[in-house]
């Protein structure tokens, strides 16, 4: 899958250079796409890629990447309008929003359909979405203020719960819960990340859970992908860390009935987890960006941001096959997931062979992967001195 050649003038603007944005900077160059980045923290690894000149601002997470991107689009040659990609949901939120504002300035995938990808955002509409339309979700409560405690009745806490903030970037994302007392003492300890989702907890662990990524075109597949988790933080709840390569029809069935009534087009996935009876139960989708595995799919032969750059600019968009085989490592937030696989004698890879993919490392773009390194490095120096410190006292 190849794209047009770039004219020097930037054809994609990425929004964050987590790994994540990394990797979508990263499979654009790829295919020659010429690509400009926008991010606040220089010192974040993927701030120095050297395949994306990077304009530093102040603000990408709030109100100031409203003004950050149109100040952005003055800067660049007005007779290309780019593709505009973001990295969390904090900016799907804030820009679709206040798309108006950006309308004519940049290409966006779902700007036509942005109501629905705003909605399903809020985690509080998925039991909504998932009753009307048959989908298998735990049973779960909301919880918008702290006297709503009483309203889940005590039978609830006999099995383990999650709670979940149904805003993003909230202070944590997932928490497992025993009892009530717990759950008050969550709610006491982030007052203003209220209102949690609290739902039921499918046993089984991180490689119970799978996901389908997609992307649409008003409801049209162009491209997917189907893969597992093999780790997250925190275990079996949290962001993934490890992921693979694996179809699974029963999987992709059940992420097109959760889109399809929806007739969305631009970058989607869903989660979903396998229990011990077989069953799937929907976790979550992603909406409006790709999902923070992403490099799993472009290094199994889904190159999903190419997909979508290709479709935005009303280019052909050739059918790709998925692969297996590679294993993605997000070296970012589990620095030591490699070993840990490794020495993880109850979760497997499907495949004997496999070749691993690290979130910084490329040998065509290695000034990430080597400040990665050094702050690694730094972070363990630093928790060393912290500890001796403490035994000293």
């Amino acid at each position: 899958m190849s794209a047009p050649s770039p004219t020097g003038a930037p054809s994609a603007v990425v929004v964050g250079l987590c790994a994540h944005g990394l990797a979508v900077v990263r499979a654009l160059a790829s295919a020659k796409v010429s690509v400009t980045a926008l991010e606040a923290d220089p010192r974040l690894p993927g701030a120095h890629t050297r395949l994306a000149p990077v304009h530093l601002v102040p603000d990408i997470n709030g109100p100031g990447l409203l003004e950050a991107l149109v100040q952005l689009r003055k800067k660049l040659p007005s007779q290309e309008t780019p593709v505009l990609f973001l990295t969390n949901d904090n900016m799907v939120r804030i820009v679709g929003a206040h798309w108006p504002l950006l309308r004519g300035l940049y290409h966006l995938s779902w700007s036509d359909c942005r109501e629905n990808v705003l909605r399903l955002l809020d985690k509080g509409a998925l039991e909504a979405h998932c009753s009307t339309h048959n989908l298998p979700y735990p049973k779960n409560w909301m919880l918008q203020r702290r006297e709503q405690l009483d309203q889940i009745p005590a039978d609830a806490f006999d099995t383990p719960l999650i709670a979940k903030p149904t805003q993003p970037l909230s202070g944590f994302k997932v928490r497992r819960i025993n009892s009530k007392d717990q759950l008050q003492s969550l709610v006491d300890d982030y007052p203003t990340a209220l209102p949690f989702l609290v739902q039921q907890w499918v046993p089984g662990g991180d490689d119970h859970i799978f996901f389908t990524a997609l992307y649409l075109d008003n409801g049209r597949i162009l491209a997917s992908f189907d893969g597992r988790k093999l780790a997250s933080h925190p275990p079996a709840m949290g962001q993934t860390t490890v992921a693979e390569s694996v179809p699974d029809p029963r999987m992709h069935k059940l992420a097109e009935r959760f889109f399809a009534p929806l007739h969305l087009s631009g970058p989607v996935s869903l989660e979903a987890k396998i229990d011990h009876e077989g069953r799937f139960w929907i976790i979550e989708p992603t909406l409006g960006r790709t999902d923070y595995w992403l490099d799993v799919c472009v290094a199994n032969g889904v190159n999903l941001p190419l997909i979508e750059f290709l479709s935005q600019k009303k280019a052909p968009v050739p059918a790709c096959s998925q692969t297996s085989g590679t294993i993605w490592f997000d070296t970012e937030r589990s620095p030591l997931s490699y070993l840990r696989l490794h020495l993880n004698r109850n979760v497997k890879p499907t495949h004997d062979t496999w070749r691993p993919r690290f979130a910084y490392w490329d040998r065509t773009d290695p000034l990430p992967s080597l400040v990665a390194l050094v702050r690694l490095f730094t972070s363990l120096v630093q928790r060393t001195i912290r500890k001796l410190r403490q035994m000293v006292r």
